[in-house]
């Protein structure tokens, strides 16, 4: 058996190496922390806040899950997805054209939001 021939130091070693594996290789979304700015979109008690932001084009919009639950961020008709976003991470897109974009969490269909490009 495999567990028995390694020594305590070669099964710690594997346990780190499997951590750090999925971390690099988290699908999606990043958990590493942003400072949110005036381009943030905060996701708390089941709302987006502000769930309304106007911005320049040509601009990144990062989200942040700072709720107890998973949410996504969803543009109405599919230009962009996060994904499933659990409490810690963001999703970020950049606009490139002139609009209005209407969004919501598939998960929790009356959260919704949008962004206006100017």
């Amino acid at each position: 058996m495999l567990i028995k021939t390694l020594n305590t130091s070669k099964i710690n070693d594997l346990i780190i190496l499997s951590v750090i594996i999925s971390v690099i290789f988290l699908p999606g979304c990043t958990q590493q922390p942003v400072t949110p700015g005036e381009n943030t979109v905060l996701i708390e008690n089941l709302a987006f806040k502000p769930s309304s932001l106007t911005i320049e084009n040509g601009t990144t919009v990062t989200w942040i899950n700072n709720d107890g639950v998973d949410h996504t961020v969803v543009e109405g008709n599919e230009l962009f997805s996060s994904g499933t976003l659990t409490n810690g991470q963001n999703f970020s897109y950049t606009f490139t054209t002139t609009g209005t974009y209407n969004y919501f969490c598939s998960i929790h269909p009356d959260m919704r939001g949008n962004i206006i490009v100017q």
